[in-house]
């Protein structure tokens, strides 16, 4: 009767997609059956924010590490190839739910965001879509300037509030932020994985 270690490695062996455990990237039946090296794991978690890329779901703790071209066709074990999913995303692809158009395009839009913006303003669109709008002092808005020079953001001042003690204060100016017509066509691009109405988001809006 095979050990429980064995079955588990067995079921490993037959997966063409690799998983690690955010938490526990380097443990020793992942190293046993995987040639993806630690350097590429850590680039590709880093990339999705150490979450999951689809913009719908952003779950953490356990993060698959997805082929786009499967292992079986050529798919190289590099970070071009290689998207951060949790195993629910990750299973519904296989199961056809999610087509790989939307893992492509998923894939291509993490990259310009964090090229263009940082990691950070995925989140900062996506939170501005659940509440609608936010209030900020001048910190603030100089820490998502990238999205408000993208046009991605609308500004507006909102008033003043009185920083400090009794004895010394100041007059803080704070800003209303709110997403513009083109924020809100890439976020609804971005999570239907529709990599060409992306691109026209920047172009037509």
């Amino acid at each position: 009767m095979p050990t429980r270690r064995q079955s588990t490695e067995s079921c490993v062996h037959q997966s063409d997609c690799r998983r690690t455990r955010v938490f526990n990237v380097g443990c020793s039946m992942a190293r046993k059956r995987e040639n993806i090296s630690m350097d590429t794991k850590r680039e590709v978690l880093h990339q999705a924010g150490y979450k999951c890329g689809n913009p719908a779901c952003r779950s953490i703790l356990t993060i698959d590490i997805h082929h786009m071209v499967p292992i079986a066709e050529g798919g190289p074990d590099t970070p071009d190839n290689l998207l951060a999913l949790c195993p629910n995303c990750h299973s519904l692809h296989h199961k056809g739910v999610i087509p790989i158009e939307s893992i492509r395009a998923w894939k291509m839009l993490l990259l310009a965001m964090n090229e263009a913006y940082n990691r950070e303003s995925i989140d900062q669109l996506a939170a501005l879509e659940s509440v609608g709008q936010v209030y900020v002092s001048g910190d603030g808005l100089l820490s998502c300037a990238g999205l408000v020079a993208g046009k991605l953001l609308t500004v507006t001042p909102w008033g003043m509030a009185v920083s400090g003690g009794t004895q010394f204060q100041t007059q803080v100016p704070y800003y209303r932020l709110t997403l513009t017509d083109r924020g809100r066509v890439l976020l609804a691009a971005w999570k239907a994985g529709d990599q060409l109405a992306a691109v026209n988001s920047f172009m037509t809006v």
